[in-house]
């Protein structure tokens, strides 16, 4: 795929769009971001837009929808379905995932603080965890504390990396282990997950995750206390 054939997917979409003007210059190019990102701006009368470097080999008609995607969001338009749809059919597909994956574990840099902090050891946590949830299947997983106190992120698995991440705000006395465990579990979750091919890139938390989050001991309890404590 050409730039110039992208470019002129743009203009095409812009007036698909109805936008009410003219369409302005637009510039595109492909970037090496670490993961599946697009960015479009509107700086000076003219578009920059930045696609995602695995897309340079997409069929025209994924260029087109997520053309219409990012063009969307830049004018708060609603997102047709079938476009939206078309989008996701190829980000989700087996070979966008491994390459995505590949991208991420090559471009990104992960950095960890050790499992055992200041009050709960995230290790023997996880083995807990993975004997009584998983049949001990979760393997070669890295864990770790966040370096931040994040209250917005609490925990993150990379599939890239193979690792969990625990926001460090949750190492503290005044925290139950049972919050703790039930934070590691979610992530574990998410790496059991993440080997399905059913997984969705962009709905992780789908009906069968959250089934699935359900069968923890302590769900209700854990997230009365996260709702009345963060």
């Amino acid at each position: 795929m050409t730039l110039e054939l992208v470019q002129q997917i743009f203009i095409e979409s812009h007036r698909e769009l109805r936008i009410g003007r003219s369409c302005p210059a637009i510039y595109v190019e492909f970037y090496p971001f670490v993961g599946i990102n697009h960015t479009i701006r509107f700086k000076h009368g003219k578009f920059y837009v930045r696609l995602s470097d695995l897309f340079k080999e997409s069929p025209a008609h994924v260029i087109r929808a997520l053309a219409i995607i990012l063009l969307s969001k830049l004018y708060c338009r609603q997102i047709p379905p079938a476009i939206r749809s078309t989008y996701s059919v190829f980000i989700n597909s087996l070979e966008m995932k491994e390459k995505s994956l590949l991208t991420r574990s090559q471009r990104g840099h992960k950095l960890l603080l050790n499992p055992k902090g200041q009050h709960f050891d995230l290790t023997p946590l996880f083995d807990k965890l993975n004997a009584e949830y998983f049949s001990s299947q979760l393997t070669d997983i890295s864990l770790g504390w966040s370096f931040r106190k994040s209250r917005r992120i609490l925990g993150h698995f990379d599939p890239s990396h193979s690792s969990i991440t625990i926001s460090r705000i949750f190492d503290d006395l005044k925290v139950p282990e049972n919050i703790v465990s039930y934070i590691l579990f979610h992530e574990m979750l998410h790496a059991q997950f993440s080997t399905s091919s059913n997984s969705d890139l962009k709905n992780q938390h789908s009906q069968q995750f959250k089934i699935e989050e359900r069968k923890f001991k302590w769900y209700k309890e854990s997230n009365d206390w996260l709702k009345s404590h963060l």
